[in-house]
């Protein structure tokens, strides 16, 4: 029956799937289990890894900047000017091609053939980020996917 929306094509589809599926962890003796649980004890692992550092007693001197070069009125001026189609357009056709996908879900090359499409959407994107009005933490994410190197794992390492 081919690929026929028939009981046998979902199992072969979904193989791959139940094969990498994390049905329970370790953690110690502890043995979690469920979606939800799963969820939370992951997300609590890798904040704890990826986190925020440990708090530290360093602390830097702002006024110190004599040893620093300075950044001149001109340059400053040229810094925090608006975005211009031209430099943005420029930016996003340096990107490389067939690298992993932003967090969109989309590679550069998406931006490049659709450029006359989105680039009223990124220009805006770039004008609120230079307004201060772009919600960064939005942006500035990361997904993390776990694959089972091995069948049947048991720990997060």
């Amino acid at each position: 029956m081919g690929d026929a929306n028939t009981k046998i094509f979902h199992l072969v589809a979904n193989g791959k799937h139940r094969k990498t599926h994390i049905f329970q962890l370790e953690d110690g003796n502890r043995i979690i289990g469920g979606d939800a649980q799963l969820k939370s004890f992951i997300t609590i692992y890798y904040n704890q890894l990826f986190g925020p550092s440990l708090e530290t007693n360093v602390s830097l001197d702002e006024s110190r900047t004599e040893d620093i070069p300075q950044v001149s009125e001109l340059e400053n001026e040229h810094l925090t000017q608006d975005f211009q189609e031209s430099e943005v357009r420029e930016a996003i056709f340096q990107m490389e091609h067939n690298k992993a996908p932003g967090p969109d879900g989309f590679p550069a090359e998406f931006c490049q053939v659709f450029w006359d499409v989105i680039k009223e959407d990124l220009m805006a994107l770039f004008q609120d980020f230079h307004q201060g009005t772009l919600p960064l933490h939005s942006l500035n994410f990361g997904t993390i996917i776990l694959l089972p190197k091995k069948s049947e794992a048991k720990q997060i390492q």
